[in-house]
């Protein structure tokens, strides 16, 4: 399954509900960083990059092709 992350609330529910691959340390961080943005207390760029790279630490990242 591939989805396109648009929203912190979606990276959010991704993380707790539909998280493909063994919970890590990245993991772990990206869920706190969007539970924090809805929270109020971090920043949406925080929790875009701590996903990132737990998607990439999984190894389930897909980089979107801006030219298709």
């Amino acid at each position: 399954m591939v989805y396109t992350v648009d929203r912190v609330a979606q990276a959010a529910d991704i993380l707790l509900n539909r998280w493909p691959a063994v919970t890590d340390k990245k993991h772990v961080a990206a869920r706190k960083a969007c539970l924090g943005v809805l929270e109020g207390l971090k920043e949406t760029c925080d929790a875009r990059k701590a996903f990132v790279e737990a998607a990439k630490e999984a190894d389930i990242l897909v980089e979107r092709d801006p030219f298709g």
